[in-house]
């Protein structure tokens, strides 16, 4: 079955599914510390004796957001399952769009406040 996918942004320019203020949000699985390797330290943290994402700001740890707009993952190659089998257009990815697209919007808004502020 094909997901239609109109009406819904570029992964790259949403990053809604990234949001969360819960530190339980994106499980890691031992397959994903596996592949992400030394990094998974750096990138995840144990909350009742199960690994997860770390969150930063509301968001993924990992997550990228640069000034032109684009919500990129740092360690894309070495994503948990859990992001991996979130596709663009499901149900779910619609849900993340409808309920959490304003966090990921004013994320790119207070970045581009804080680089539009003079230096000194």
């Amino acid at each position: 079955m094909t997901i239609d996918t109109r009406g819904v942004p570029e992964c790259t320019r949403c990053g809604a599914c990234c949001f969360s203020d819960a530190p339980d949000y994106l499980a890691v699985l031992g397959v994903d510390s596996e592949r992400m390797g030394r990094d998974a330290e750096r990138w995840t943290e144990s909350h009742n004796g199960r690994l997860y994402m770390r969150l930063q700001d509301g968001h993924c740890g990992a997550l990228q957001i640069t000034g032109d707009g684009r919500y990129l993952c740092s360690i894309y190659e070495k994503r948990p399952d859990v992001c991996r089998w979130l596709e663009r257009g499901s149900g779910h990815c619609r849900g993340e769009l409808k309920t959490k697209s304003d966090r990921a919007r004013a994320a790119l808004v207070q970045l581009r406040s804080r680089e539009t502020k003079p230096q000194g």
